[in-house]
């Protein structure tokens, strides 16, 4: 940039010396800038203009000498004011001649520039009559320009407030005095349109610029700007490109430039951006009129408490109960209700009473994705118009009777709803719109869908919406939220501009949202500059605006020799960003053209620099492409197969056909997070899908232990301190969004968020999901119906995805925490292998279709993977590799101190297994967790035999103090070393209190077992060892294990002890003897006759007896015990 000397605005003339020709930053030299300019005919400026071609001409800067003046009115508007310094300013960058600014033309020959209208423009015959909503006008005459348009200064109406504090304190009571309603006051944000005047230009202190001001002049002075090939590209001086030219002509020029929509906007507010940036969006000619309210009318109209408890019934039924919560971000309306509707009416007619709007949002709450259950709305949810229409006739209905009431008193007032969400598609129910209704079709343009399949239904849905009303329509676009870590280059050029140009004539305007920055150097302002630049560009120049050549020459003019290696990475962006999701090699494609350009510039110069800011937003896609390089692993998975037949009513109770009768291929149990192993309090997760695909349903019961109070660390939705206490978080990667976390606790209460977003505005998100938990003596029950929209105009509410297939699975997880003072139990249905449950990488399939096997990495592995193959080792009795195992597991790098010690508790296992027990005693010392540590000494004690030395250590222990997850073990093994030294009821107490906090089935049994040979033989309690006995052979697991065969043969004898021989031999019904395996076919044997020797049936015992001595298979004790047996039978023969 050309160095500027410092001069007073009422300097007449300019001594400042000429731009430095050999400055190597200076974008181009004036002959090449006029050139180029002239080869784009860009939104009409260039060409506007007929540059003198004589050597003598007029000029308004001659060799860097100053020939001409700026003169503004003494009674200027504000924007005037800022449009004079604006001209003022960059002509001098341009030329290095500053022109003075004032009220009155001199007298000297000088050139005049009058900018904005005044009196002595008005006596050449220029004014700004007729130019609307922007327009300028560019004319010039015998040694005079001027740059016109409409200025007018915004006043605010009373009362709105100054500040929050205002807003707070006093807005709704002077709105209700005002209106005479208290109904919600809807300017509140009024303030944050504006933002302090620069001090250079203001008339006074504190004077401000409104948002809503006029802007005319200033887009002349822009489009003036632009004509000498200014552009502004980004916020701040990086973003500007500016020629050097060291003479500049008065062009010979009479045009009008109108813009092609009235509105045109961004969801910007001075008062929360920097000046750069305030600066930028008024020199893109943006302009956002006042009294345009679009979004959420009926939310604002019934926001206020107080209505939810005088006026329940204005408020939708849903289950039963009106929806009034106090504090509650959305309540949502019965639109059938009478009263709603004569006071809707009342606040339409107020706010253009008071406030001289132009129109009234008449727009349900965000998230209106259900309709009221009371009588007055049954049948008007139509559900076979889709997820975009089911509402459709319902709320435009109601629009439409709004608008035509409002009509009678207000006939020039617009009244305004968004097709938007379940009511996006036209009514069917209505043939023409009120002639004063006003469409906003959210997504009206979609340039995220750059394929051109994708363009159809966009077309069609604009085209629905014109055969039903004859008024142009508004478009409201949500463009990609940086905010919410959207990564994907789209840089969508092209569709930008088409979409624009195929809704000029037929559009009103815009109001575009993006995560807008709040400074000039916002680290994504790399890729939202380009959005704001070509959307805001576009608003202009005709229904033919060619933002082809606009895009050309942003590439040469702002990226210098990387010009041509830009054009081809946008171009390859704009038809492939959308795979890159999932394709790694379209990422290192348009990643190797964007290094190429980097290579081809200056390292530190203003090109370099510029790229530099899209290298950052760069990164995350980068990132991405790692990602990909990452396969994933062995997951578990979840189905749907059939449709619920009955709705599912959200109730928590799980008592539904759906339910009771659901596959197991849609049946899912939780493991214990880091290691995949039998959580202590069991989880279980079922799942189904409605037949629209739009409803998703989650089923979940969470074992808990009898007679202990649930932790419930909170009862309000959206409270943090929910992680305090239990509950279930639900973890969903759809196909279109990654990844959005639902948190339930047993009090039903919800929290839910966006992990796809930045830490500061995850939870902005809405699930809309209807919850309900049910608590019993022994568990807890969730049931969550959580909305699915395939439409992504709305990233902050409802989860965004299409129902998942074979082919395109979601991937999910469902997690539980269970906290306790002793301890706490985290599980998952998909284990992570980690401490914590956000690991996606991890999550499982969820998808509707047959049975599919999904392609697995072999190469992936960690700790899970590992841990699983060492306990597969362990189970097939390989003891000597399953302890290498479980060792080197110790090691693992990532290992945390409850994962090593588990893998050590298993190796002193396999150690006991192999009759190692010098080494299973050295694993103690090396086991992080205290209570692990000490649980696996008193199981090396119980295997060595040790009891009286494991009960002096041990035995005043209160094992309620361990933590809850390792109570079970350690009750276990005290309880064996009480048994083995005949303390029958100590024993028995332990092994009741091992069974409260075990849940592995196979230890369980063992446990009982034990149970009951203490019962049996040491404390002589038949009762109550039939008992333990009868709780083994009630078992539908582990029906072949020893145990189990223990239990038989236990309650046989006892029932046959007691005299009921016909029910002890009943019990071998249970199993085949003859189909046993090993030596349990000859012991089975053995006991069977038995039993029939005591029921008096010798012969048949006999039977038995000589079947083991015939049994290849049968151990020589057997064959001993057999032979002793039959001897017996025939003693007293």
């Amino acid at each position: 940039m050309p160095e500027v000397c410092g001069r007073t605005s009422s300097s007449r003339t300019s001594s400042c010396r000429k731009p430095d020709r050999n400055n190597p930053n200076r974008e181009m030299a004036q002959e090449m800038i006029l050139k180029q300019i002239l080869m784009v005919p860009l939104a009409g400026f260039a060409s506007l203009f007929t540059l003198p071609a004589e050597a003598n001409a007029a000029a308004i800067v001659k060799d860097g000498e100053v020939r001409a003046e700026i003169v503004i009115s003494d009674t200027a508007p504000r924007s005037t004011r800022l449009a004079a310094a604006e001209l003022q300013t960059y002509l001098e960058k341009i030329s290095g001649a500053q022109l003075p600014i004032g009220n009155e033309p001199s007298a000297d020959p000088s050139i005049k520039i009058y900018v904005g209208e005044s009196c002595h423009l008005e006596k050449l015959g220029v004014t700004a009559a007729g130019l609307m909503h922007g327009a300028y006008r560019i004319v010039s005459g015998d040694r005079w320009l001027a740059l016109v348009g409409d200025d007018t200064d915004f006043v605010p109406i009373e009362p709105w407030a100054k500040n929050n504090s205002g807003r707070v304190e006093k807005l709704q009571s002077e709105w209700e005095k005002a209106s005479g309603l208290s109904l919600g006051v809807p300017n509140g944000g009024l303030y944050k349109f504006r933002q302090l005047m620069p001090a250079s230009v203001a008339k006074e202190n504190r004077e401000y610029l409104w948002q809503f001001d006029e802007r005319g002049s200033l887009n002349a002075v822009c489009g003036y700007l632009r004509s000498l090939g200014v552009r502004w590209y980004l916020p701040g001086e990086l973003g500007e490109v500016v020629p050097q030219m060291a003479t500049i002509p008065l062009p010979n020029v009479d045009r009008t430039v109108s813009p092609d929509f009235e509105v045109r906007q961004f969801n910007v507010r001075f008062a929360t951006v920097d000046e750069e940036l305030m600066r930028w969006s008024m020199r893109l000619g943006t302009r956002h009129p006042y009294g345009q309210m679009i979004a959420h009318g009926m939310d604002t109209m019934t926001h206020p408490d107080i209505l939810k408890q005088q006026h329940p019934d204005w408020f939708a039924l849903y289950g039963g109960q009106r929806d009034t919560q106090i504090g509650k971000r959305l309540n949502h309306l019965c639109y059938s209700n009478p009263e709603l509707f004569d006071a809707t009416v009342k606040w339409a007619r107020a706010q253009f009473d008071v406030y001289d709007y132009d129109s009234v949002s008449i727009m349900p709450p965000d998230a209106y994705i259900a309709i009221c259950q009371c009588e007055l709305c049954a049948g008007q949810q139509i559900d076979d118009m889709g997820a975009r229409g089911k509402l459709s006739n319902h709320v435009w209905d109601f629009v439409n009777r709004v608008a035509r009431e409002v009509s009678k008193t207000h006939p020039n007032k617009k009244i305004v709803c968004c097709a938007y969400g379940a009511n996006t598609n036209p009514p069917s129910s209505v043939k023409q719109l009120e002639p004063n209704v006003e469409v906003v079709i959210v997504g009206g343009r979609r340039p995220r869908n750059s394929l051109p399949e994708q363009r159809i239904p966009i077309k069609a849905l604009r085209a629905g919406w014109q055969k039903i009303t004859d008024q142009p329509y508004l478009v409201f676009e949500n463009y990609p939220f940086t905010s919410r870590r959207s990564y994907l280059p789209a840089f969508v050029a092209r569709t930008i501009g088409d979409s624009i140009n195929a809704t000029k004539g037929f559009s009103r305007g815009e109001d575009i949202w993006l995560s807008f920055p709040r400074v000039h150097d916002d680290p994504n302002i790399g890729f939202n500059h380009f959005q704001v630049y070509f959307t805001a560009r576009m608003w202009w120049g005709g229904s033919h605006a060619n933002v082809e050549a606009m895009l050309d020459e942003y590439c040469r003019l702002f990226y210098g020799p990387a010009g041509p290696q830009m054009k081809s990475f946008f171009d390859y962006c704009e038809v492939n960003y959308q795979a890159m999701e999932s394709d790694k090699q379209k990422i290192d494609k348009a990643l190797q053209v964007f290094t190429a350009a980097k290579a081809s510039v200056v390292p530190g110069s203003n090109h370099a620099q510029r790229l530099e800011l899209i290298d950052q937003y760069l990164n995350a896609l980068r990132s991405k492409g790692n990602q990909l390089l990452q396969k994933r692993g062995w997951v578990t998975k979840l189905r749907t197969v059939r449709e619920p037949k009955e709705p599912i009513v959200i109730d928590g109770k799980l008592d539904e056909p759906y339910w009771r009768d659901c596959l197991s291929a849609s049946t899912g149990s939780l493991r214990e997070l880091q290691t995949g192993s039998r959580p202590i309090f069991g989880t279980t997760v079922k799942v189904g899908w409605d037949r629209s695909g739009q409803s998703l349903y989650f089923g979940i019961r969470c074992e808990d232990q009898v007679g202990d109070s649930l932790n419930i660390s909170t009862t309000k939705n959206d409270d943090e301190s929910i992680w305090y206490g239990d509950a279930i978080e639900i973890e969903l990667d759809t196909d279109s969004h990654s990844y959005y976390q639902i948190v339930v606790n047993p009090a039903g209460t919800l929290v839910d968020l966006d992990r796809a977003a930045g830490k500061s505005s995850r939870f902005r998100w809405e699930s809309q999901a209807e919850v309900a938990a049910h608590i019993a003596k022994d568990h807890w029950d969730v049931e969550i119906r959580i909305p699915v929209t395939e439409d992504e105009n709305d990233p902050l509410n409802q989860v965004i995805g299409r129902k998942p297939s074979q082919s395109l699975p979601w991937h999910f997880n469902i997690c539980r925490q269970r906290i306790r003072e002793n301890g706490a139990e985290y599980s998952a249905f998909s284990p992570t292998g980690t401490a914590g449950f956000h690991v996606p990488m991890k999550f499982a399939h969820l998808y509707d279709g047959g049975s599919h096997t999904f392609e697995v990495d072999p190469t992936v592995t960690d700790f899970l993977t590992e841990h699983t193959a060492a306990d597969k080792m362990m189970r097939r009795q390989q003891y000597d590799q399953a302890l290498e195992a479980f060792v080197s597991l110790s090691k693992y790098e990532t290992a945390t101190d409850y994962q090593k010690s588990v893998a050590l508790s298993k190796a002193a296992n396999c150690a006991r297994r192999k009759k190692k027990m010098e080494q299973a005693a050295t694993f103690v010392q090396l086991i992080p967790v205290e209570a692990i540590a000490m649980t696996v000494h008193m199981q090396n004690l119980v295997a060595e035999r040790q009891c009286p030395a494991l009960i002096d250590q041990f035995g005043p222990l209160d094992l309620l103090s361990f933590p809850f997850t390792q109570i079970g073990a350690a009750a276990f093994a005290r309880g064996q070393a009480y048994y083995t030294l005949k303390s029958g009821s100590r024993a028995d107490a332990d092994f009741r209190l091992a069974l409260k906090f075990t849940a592995d089935t196979r230890t369980r049994m063992s446990i009982l077992r034990a149970m009951a040979h203490n019962r049996e033989l040491v404390m002589h309690n038949d009762a109550m060892a039939l008992e333990a006995y009868r709780n083994i052979i009630d078992s539908k697991t582990n029906t072949g294990s020893a145990e189990y065969f223990t239990g038989l043969q236990g309650v046989a004898r006892l029932l046959s002890r007691r005299g009921d021989h016909e029910g002890a031999l009943d019990v071998f019904k249970l199993v085949d003897i003859n189909k046993l395996a090993g030596t349990w076919r000859a012991s089975m044997r053995i006991s069977y006759g038995q039993v029939l020797e005591a029921a008096g049936r010798k012969s048949d015992a006999s039977q038995s007896y000589r079947e083991v001595l015939t049994d290849e298979k049968a151990a020589a004790s057997h064959r001993r015990r057999a032979k002793e047996a039959i001897a017996g039978l025939h003693a007293g023969d």
